[in-house]
């Protein structure tokens, strides 16, 4: 009896660990669920796509601007061209491979600038053009899938061309409105 009442316990351990990690709002399983924050997706374009950020890489240029939008409390910092905004969406979508959870990773390699501050002094560290591909994660925002936060990718991760496009994930029955 008392190895059945274990034996239970177990298994409803198991599958609430499961249906609860499923729940999990703040890190899907999948790319392309719908977005717990409405407004996630402006705040990703307003963090990493603006027009007015710097096209050098000049401390000085890069510390006004920081002051200018008021985020020295970000110690990493990562801007696109506001060009490649296109491009930098359709990660979520035919220009990514899934990667894992809500992660799609960019078929292509893009050209970024990432921003290093020393938050407490108010210091750009450094300033750097790098060339990768992307990590970003994808979210349902009215019936589209797109970015909400960008993902670091310090081991300089490769897409796996055998994973499905990000999407190819979409289920209809499911996510359309």
């Amino acid at each position: 009896m008392v190895l059945k009442m274990l034996s239970f316990v177990i298994i409803l351990n198991l599958v609430l660990h499961t249906c609860v990690s499923e729940m999990d709002t703040l890190h899907p399983s999948q790319p392309c669920t719908e977005a717990e924050n409405k407004n996630g997706h402006n705040t990703f374009l307003k963090r990493h796509v603006r027009n007015d950020t710097p096209t050098d890489l000049k401390k000085e240029n890069w510390k006004v601007f920081i002051n200018k939008i008021g985020t020295w409390n970000r110690p990493v910092q990562s801007f696109f061209a506001f060009g490649e905004k296109n491009n930098v969406t359709a990660v979520c979508s035919s220009g990514g491979k899934m990667y894992k959870g809500n992660l799609c990773i960019s078929k292509k390699s893009f050209s970024f600038i990432t921003v290093n501050i020393d938050c407490k002094n108010k210091i750009v560290k450094s300033v750097k053009r790098q060339k990768q591909h992307v990590i970003l994660a994808c979210d349902k925002f009215k019936n589209k899938c797109l970015p909400d936060h960008f993902q670091v990718n310090t081991k300089n991760i490769k897409p796996n061309n055998n994973k499905p496009d990000c999407s190819k994930l979409k289920l209809k029955s499911i996510y359309e409105e």
